[in-house]
């Protein structure tokens, strides 16, 4: 059996922060787990799925310990799924994009304290 090739062109950074995905089929939301994300995507953990092909308006909340950054009406669409969640693929390159990269350390603390699976 050959090897998966990837596909990604972009790094991608674990990150933990929530996420709310809103698409026609779920008018109220979808809450989600972000577990990492690049420039051009994202993959967080849901209880609901979401179908491949279904367009989503994407708001990550980064929460620090006195205050929380909200991102809001990011573009995406999902690109496939599996049982852990979904990936998306943002419309649009994902402009904060560094703030992940700067703030990388947070999200790690966090995990290393037991608040990542």
């Amino acid at each position: 059996m050959g090897e998966k090739r990837e596909r990604r062109e972009c790094t991608r950074t674990p990150f933990l922060a929530d996420v709310i995905l809103r698409s026609e089929l779920t008018a109220a939301g979808v809450k989600a787990d972000l577990l990492n994300i690049s420039i051009s995507g994202m993959f967080v953990r849901v209880d609901q799925l979401l179908p491949v092909g279904t367009p989503c308006t994407i708001e990550i909340i980064v929460a620090g310990t006195h205050s929380r950054l909200r991102l809001e009406d990011i573009e995406g669409t999902v690109v496939w799924q599996d049982e852990l969640g979904v990936a998306l693929h943002f419309t649009f390159r994902m402009e904060w994009f560094v703030l992940f990269k700067v703030y990388a350390h947070y999200s790690r603390q966090e995990m290393e304290a037991g608040g990542g699976d």
